[in-house]
């Protein structure tokens, strides 16, 4: 993430975020709860992460513009508003860098590391098209369920 577009406007205009209402305190602190999440998420689930905020952040610019545009000295909130456009170039270059085939996503999972413990909406989100059952045989791996209960999953290497 570039820069908190949020932070930043409070700190151009000298506003003390303790002095906003109250639901747009409560989005901050959403915010900063999931900001602190970048560092503990995998690289494959960063990028759903990072949208999220972006959202979230170009939200709470809208909130306090609603409330407090015709107090504000510096306010530029339009201007941040016009930049998103951006956002939207960026995710076509993320989904384009994916591997196309399935024994290509399992090969970067395994170069990763991440062979044990992989849910099944992590095999969707990163594109897996194949059908999973207890024992799934792609390419040169194998994927096998490790759960009863939950949809994990384990790779390995025939």
């Amino acid at each position: 993430m570039k820069k908190i577009e949020h932070q930043v406007f409070l700190k151009n205009n000298k506003l003390d975020k303790k002095l906003l209402l109250q639901p747009i305190q409560e989005k901050i602190e959403i915010f900063d709860r999931m900001h602190k999440l970048l560092e503990t998420v995998s690289d494959c689930e960063k990028g759903n992460l990072l949208e999220q905020l972006e959202e979230l952040d170009l939200e709470i610019l809208e909130d306090i513009d609603e409330e407090y545009a015709d107090k504000l000295e510096f306010n530029e909130i339009e201007d941040a508003l016009e930049e998103r456009p951006i956002l939207d170039k960026l995710v076509p270059k993320k989904e384009t860098l994916k591997p196309t085939t399935d024994e290509a996503i399992l090969d970067e999972l395994v170069k990763m590391g991440r062979s044990q413990d992989i849910g099944l909406s992590t095999f969707k989100d990163l594109g897996i098209k194949t059908q999973l059952d207890w024992e799934t045989v792609i390419g040169k791996y194998r994927v096998v369920r490790t759960s009863v209960f939950r949809y994990r999953y384990g790779i390995e290497k025939i």
